[in-house]
């Protein structure tokens, strides 16, 4: 089972790839918290095609939000508030369910990983999609200068996703 984060469904929505989601997680419907839809309507409030596109996926079926009970609240609460509520709601979900929470925030990954959550950041996905054969090398190159421009996300380096 696996939790998306806003930031990875907005980048894939920024670039048209959301599909890819469902291929390398082999999961129809991903899931999302309840604090991460929250986040995606507040985007779509705000006029963001981005999250208009991921909401119309919600609204087929596609993406499923899983609404947290009180004995996750109770493991937030130990998580710190510069963590968005997404990302906390995500990460206690993630931790009762042994889930697997994707965000490309290193501070996301540092506090899974204190925590004993899975966590899969951005590089790892590009990675995959090639290991995996979903996509040529070329592809994801491709792919990463379409998010550079269309997410202005800066990649410190790719060497990860393309050694060998």
């Amino acid at each position: 089972m696996v939790f998306i984060d806003t930031d990875v469904l907005s980048i894939f929505a920024k670039i048209q790839r959301l599909p890819l989601l469902f291929s390398i997680f082999n999961e129809d419907p991903i899931n999302i918290s309840a604090a991460v839809e929250n986040e995606l309507q507040a985007g779509v409030s705000k006029g963001f095609d981005f999250a208009q596109d991921i909401m119309v996926l919600h609204s087929q079926g596609r993406i499923a939000t899983y609404y947290p009970t009180a004995v996750y609240h109770q493991f937030m609460t130990t998580l710190p508030w510069t963590l968005g509520s997404g990302e906390r709601e995500s990460m206690a979900i993630c931790k009762r369910l042994s889930a697997i929470f994707v965000s490309n925030e290193r501070r996301v990954k540092h506090h899974c990983r204190e925590n004993g959550v899975d966590c899969v950041n951005l590089a790892e996905i590009l990675r995959a999609l090639w290991e995996l054969g979903i996509l040529l090398q070329a592809d994801v190159r491709n792919i990463i200068t379409e998010i550079r421009t269309k997410d202005n996300l800066k990649f410190r380096t790719t060497d990860s996703i393309f050694k060998s």
